[in-house]
């Protein structure tokens, strides 16, 4: 059986978060192996049921995260430990693209690496040599990211099944069973109504975060291209 939390947590969910499919599929499935030990609201395997609908197994309603050289593990490594740059670290950087868009992941991850190292060290004039290469590939996934997240905030959601309000009075009739069944629909209305609400504002949040990170992105391009003109 769930429980009025686990439907109301659903309920406020993202649907489009990649984490939810597994949260739907795992309690879809712990509902039908208790079929045949317990007795179940029939609403409740219902709900499940709709829920499993929406996210297919073996599928994702979201778009891979955005691949941000900065975040790649191979960008936090250990082996430099703050080393000074070589005279072919040197002439690597000097051979990239001058043009960030150009620039590989792989040498952009590289180059995320050096930053970290270098960072904080008393090796000041490498690490700049190297902010001055990165800072505009930076900038350039900076924005990506920015605008895949928007994008990702911005995918239509699935509704909230039909179903939710009658397994969800289910649930807090089985919880306080000393509610009239009036009473557990009117709580369940109100809990389902909060919910829902508080999915729009998550999913609007993510609209928000996501527009402020690329302005970020873009205005620190444009400062950088000032300063160094």
């Amino acid at each position: 059986m769930l429980s009025s939390k686990q439907i109301v947590d659903l309920v406020a969910a993202d649907p489009n978060e990649p984490s939810v499919a597994g949260k739907v599929h795992y309690l879809r499935r712990s509902l039908k192996s208790s079929m045949g030990v317990r007795t179940d609201p029939p609403s409740h395997y219902q709900l499940a049921d709709d829920l499993a609908s929406q996210h297919p197994a073996g599928t994702t309603t979201a778009e891979p995260p955005y691949r941000h050289p900065a975040n790649d593990p191979k960008a936090h490594a250990p082996g430099r430990g703050g080393t000074p740059l070589s005279p072919s670290d040197v002439a690597w950087l000097n051979r990239l693209p001058s043009d960030p868009a150009q620039v590989s992941h792989g040498d952009a991850t590289q180059l995320a690496g050096l930053s970290t190292s270098l960072a904080g060290t008393k090796h000041v004039s490498d690490a700049r040599l190297v902010e001055s290469v990165y800072a505009p590939v930076r900038e350039l996934h900076d924005g990506a990211a920015a605008q895949a997240a928007l994008t990702a905030a911005q995918r239509p959601a699935p509704p909230v099944p039909s179903s939710a309000l009658q397994a969800l009075t289910d649930a807090i009739a089985t919880e306080v069973p000393t509610l009239q069944p009036a009473e557990a629909l009117s709580r369940a209305g109100a809990a389902l109504r909060d919910a829902m609400d508080k999915r729009a504002t998550v999913r609007q949040q993510k609209v928000l975060d996501a527009r402020a990170a690329i302005a970020r992105a873009s205005e620190a391009a444009a400062v950088r291209t000032a300063t160094t003109r």
